[in-house]
């Protein structure tokens, strides 16, 4: 994003920018159970939201009282979302299934999700009660599905994204959808000039690619293999021409080391890198681009060893704001909550306006990481 398995009625949230700590009251439900259902309107913004693990299921995965995502607002209330899909099972009896998808907006008002009674997917304005749905449909086991959500640039477009189906970039209020080229998975889509930047992923054997489409052109840019002897890998995010990547010291293998060493910017027209060492604290086990915050900054969502802790906390338990120029960091939330976490299963959102202070202080040792 591990973490106790019983819900306590409450999850907690750190908030960088105040350096108060709030303990979620769940509204008053009782533990363990699912938390009461999100409201049609007034549950103030959202600041995460996660699948927890049912310790009781053979294979713990999200079932019984964990079959829904929870909402975790600002203010540190949790709500369940019963009409989101928690969990698509398996067609396949060797397989287990796959978890719905969930998005936040930057700024926290809207949440995006896959309908579970229509495979529809649905976009909420928290504050309002407003909803729309947007006009793409993927029934569960079939081509195209799962899927993952993400909001581009703020809350009024929503990019969908799969590894069997071409991507699909939405205007929220204006309800149409547009379908990117097969293989690419979209990155950015600047409303004003209506550039779009698109990305074919790297991986262990091959180099990643940018492509720019513009006016009726397109121009492709080849990644990098390596930033000095590490690999290019994981999450990409652009704004304005410009892609960031935090580079592992190894890839995935048998028990990667995820540790971040670089991270890396690239002109997204030509590929040319720069790389700055990321000023993260030592016991950052993972971390992956999710956002650019503004023209300097980039959002990370990490994973910390803590002391008496595994070294598995989920990724997005620590949300940084990172200068792209120099590495300095910001933390601007720590996420966390009394239930586990499954596989990671933790969106982040609502970082938009905290300030956040700069990443400091004692930190714990580091286990020992990657291949044994």
């Amino acid at each position: 994003m591990n973490l106790t398995t019983r819900m306590r009625a409450a999850a907690v949230i750190t908030l960088a920018a105040t350096g108060v700590v709030v303990p979620a009251s769940a509204a008053g439900a009782a533990a363990p159970g699912r938390p009461p259902a999100l409201p049609d309107s007034g549950s103030g913004t959202a600041a995460f939201a996660y699948l927890c693990v049912n310790p009781k299921d053979r294979d713990e995965i999200p079932s019984g009282t964990c079959d829904t995502w929870r909402l975790v607002t600002a203010d540190g209330q949790i709500f369940s979302v019963p009409e989101a899909l928690g969990w698509e099972k398996s067609k396949d009896p060797n397989l287990l299934g796959e978890a719905g998808s969930f998005a936040i907006s930057p700024d926290g008002t809207r949440v995006a999700y896959h309908r579970a009674k229509d495979d529809r997917v649905v976009v909420r304005d928290l504050t309002s009660g407003e909803s729309w749905t947007i006009p793409y449909r993927v029934p569960r086991g079939s081509l195209g599905s799962p899927f993952r959500l993400s909001f581009i640039r703020d809350g009024s477009q929503l990019a969908i994204d799969s590894d069997d189906a071409p991507a699909t970039l939405a205007q929220v209020e204006a309800g149409t959808v547009r379908r990117m080229p097969k293989g690419w998975t979209l990155l950015d889509a600047d409303p004003e000039t209506g550039r779009i930047t698109l990305l074919q992923a790297p991986g262990l054997q091959e180099r990643g690619v940018f492509r720019t489409v513009e006016d009726g052109r397109s121009v492709t840019a080849k990644i990098p293999a390596r930033a000095g002897k590490h690999l290019i890998w994981g999450a990409f995010a652009a704004r304005d021409g410009r892609a960031a990547n935090l580079v592992p010291k190894d890839p995935p293998a048998c028990g990667p080391d995820m540790t971040p060493v670089w991270l890396a910017v690239f002109s997204t027209r030509t590929g040319k890198m720069t790389t700055v060492k990321p000023r993260l604290p030592a016991d950052v086990h993972q971390a992956d681009v999710i956002d650019w915050l503004g023209p300097e900054e980039i959002v990370a969502a990490a994973g910390r060893e803590r002391p008496g802790k595994t070294p598995d906390t989920p990724v997005g338990s620590y949300v940084y704001a990172m200068n792209v120029t120099t590495g300095q960091t910001r933390l601007l939330a720590k996420l966390s909550t009394a239930e586990r976490i499954y596989q990671n299963r933790l969106a982040v959102g609502g970082y938009a306006a905290a300030q956040g202070e700069p990443a400091a202080g004692a930190v714990a040792k580091p286990g020992k990481r990657g291949c044994e």
